[in-house]
């Protein structure tokens, strides 16, 4: 008797097809999971409770071999892994949120956003923190380069003096790059990002390519491409390449190759489905690439939709992460990626199973398949399993009816040494279904339908 065999993942989340005609290495869900470099389907790191922060404090950013937070008030936390820093609050209404942190001649740069809606930058070099130079923008959007930190102020892009986070009006070293003059367009920037070595200003429809320099005499518009995005923080350098969330959804910004032309790709495309009715429901997202995992992270509520990427192992798979709790603030030390919420700090780690003592739900589904034989009436008899862990499979057995599906099998482990596992299903189609919710490590690998040819709907 026949038998297909689904052992290859690398296209992850993929919804531009039809659910019957999709490649079947494409997967109409992936929840919790990832695909890894091998092309199996593995269960996301858990929640691990780091710390329990002590109230007053907002952010999480990682330096100097530790992780911190501010507040405008001395606070002091229980757990030497988190320390804090106190900053001005010339408002006197308390820090709503900590927009971005940089590091700068190994003191922190940051703007922070007070519950009245003001944004102030703060430079945490001595015992005044606020920037008080009339020509600091105070704006959301932060960027180190060349020397220099580059903030947005109405149409155009801001810079301080080099190696002066403080002085945004030294002659000669402080000024602004007339971004305006380039765009055709909308004329408002919209966040700054770094593309190679250069800087990146983005808009909600263009993006601009400057070359900075030390020396603002050297400062050059290089070229432009023409997608952006109207998201503050959405964007995180990746490989060789800048990711954002645009209107149209996920996209990078590369090189085209032989040439110095940008072009843009539409790398989100495979999840553009889910994404475009979030763009208009009013989200705030965050992106962040995270080293220890090599893969890109977005940010957006409790969910995370993460993006794993491999040229050598031609891997290219997004996948939804939902949590438990809301994300506030994110943060990457030595390969670990700490988020905070409230004030609890987690790491993800791939030795928790659970989000701290909560079950992590996976979920996967795979396209219809006709076994290469349309319109053929087939008996599927038996399923083979190559996975670790304890999950449940089931059938969905009719595209027209979706919601028909057999009652879920659990078993043990990889079933390939052990008598096959009996399916019950007479259908054209079949697609199949995994979710894995125990509290241990979960792979896998490929899965193998046996079925017996019965007969097309012209007999």
């Amino acid at each position: 008797m026949p038998t297909i065999t689904f052992d290859r993942f690398d296209g992850g989340l993929d919804l531009r097809q039809l659910t019957t005609n999709a490649d079947m290495n494409r997967l109409r869900v992936l929840k919790n999971a990832y695909i890894t470099t091998g092309r199996s389907i593995r269960k996301r790191a858990g929640l691990k409770r780091i710390a329990q922060l002590t109230a007053g404090s907002t952010g999480l950013t990682a330096g100097m071999n530790q992780l911190w937070t501010f507040s405008d008030s001395a606070v002091a936390h229980t757990n030497s892994l988190v320390g804090n820093k106190t900053i001005d609050d010339p408002t006197g209404t308390g820090i709503d949120t900590i927009e971005h942190v940089e590091i700068f001649n190994n003191y922190f740069y940051l703007c922070a956003r007070y519950e009245n809606g003001v944004t102030k930058h703060h430079y945490l070099d001595g015992v005044s923190t606020l920037v008080t130079d009339p020509n600091c923008p105070h704006t959301p959007t932060i960027a180190k380069k060349a020397s220099k930190i580059f903030s947005i102020q109405d149409n155009v892009v801001r810079f301080s003096a080099t190696n002066d986070a403080r002085d945004w009006s030294a002659t000669q070293d402080a000024g602004f790059l007339p971004v305006n003059i380039q765009q055709t367009g909308a004329s408002y920037p919209t966040a700054l990002g770094e593309y190679q070595s250069n800087l990146v200003v983005f808009f909600p429809d263009s993006a601009q390519v400057w070359i900075v320099d030390p020396d603002p005499k050297l400062h050059a518009f290089a070229n432009s491409t023409p997608i952006g995005t109207p998201f503050a923080h959405s964007h995180a350098n990746m490989g060789s390449d800048i990711y954002f969330l645009s209107p149209a959804g996920f996209r990078s910004v590369s090189v085209q190759a032989n040439s110095t032309n940008l072009m843009d790709m539409d790398v989100g495309s495979p999840i553009d489905l889910i994404v475009k009715p979030l763009i208009k429901s009013g989200i705030k997202p965050r992106s962040v690439y995270f080293r220890g995992g090599g893969q890109l992270f977005c940010f957006v509520g409790n969910d995370i939709y993460t993006y794993t990427f491999s040229r050598a192992a031609k891997v290219s798979a997004w996948a939804i992460w939902t949590l438990p709790v809301t994300v506030d603030a994110v943060a990457e030390l030595n390969g670990v990626m700490y988020i905070r919420s409230g004030d609890v700090v987690y790491a993800l780690d791939d030795e928790a199973f659970t989000d701290d003592g909560v079950p992590i739900d996976v979920d996967i589904e795979l396209p219809y398949a006709d076994c290469k034989m349309i319109g053929v009436f087939k008996q599927f008899i038996a399923a083979d399993v190559a996975c670790t862990g304890s999950p449940s499979i089931s059938y969905r057995y009719n595209p027209r009816s979706p919601d028909l599906i057999t009652q879920p099998m659990t078993f043990n482990g990889d079933t390939r040494s052990l008598a096959r596992m009996p399916i019950e299903v007479c259908a054209t189609n079949i697609a199949v279904r995994m979710t894995h919710s125990a509290v241990e490590s979960f792979e896998l690998a490929a899965v193998s339908l046996t079925f017996n040819p019965m007969s097309d709907f012209s007999n």
